[in-house]
């Protein structure tokens, strides 16, 4: 059992996929799907990995990758609801700014929900890492 990645920060990730072209979200939708499937195997769940998510992306455009992010966010904030944390981002809010706020704001709730999202799997590896002693 290792311990889990649990202060992963906005500003040094946004760099990180800016300088990389955008290969870094795929480590960490890589990172997220592992990471996840650690912290919540007791669920009986699978998130599936990068290359079932790029694949399904391509092929449905684009689709599949939200409905991942769905399921994702879904699944963390079970976890984190079993083990009485507070629920990180809902997925409402990110069905709204992809769908809706993210272009009216000229692209800064899309960086809101990134951030969320980088804040909603430290919390649940975090929750991993306490109740397994890897603090």
């Amino acid at each position: 059992m290792s311990k889990l990645v649990s202060n992963r920060g906005f500003w040094l990730t946004l760099l990180l996929s800016i300088i990389t072209l955008g290969f870094y979200t795929w480590y960490l939708i890589y990172a997220f799907a592992r990471e996840t499937n650690i912290a919540c195997k007791e669920d009986n769940k699978k998130t599936t990995g990068l290359l079932l998510f790029i694949l399904l992306s391509f092929v449905t455009l684009g689709i599949y990758g939200i409905v991942w992010y769905c399921m994702w966010i879904n699944r963390c904030n079970e976890y984190l609801r079993r083990n009485n944390k507070p629920d990180g981002l809902q997925v409402s809010t990110y069905i709204l700014t992809i769908f809706l706020l993210g272009w009216l704001t000229i692209g800064i709730m899309y960086l809101v929900v990134f951030c969320k999202m980088l804040y909603l799997q430290n919390a649940v590896n975090r929750t991993y890492n306490e109740l397994n002693n890897l603090l």
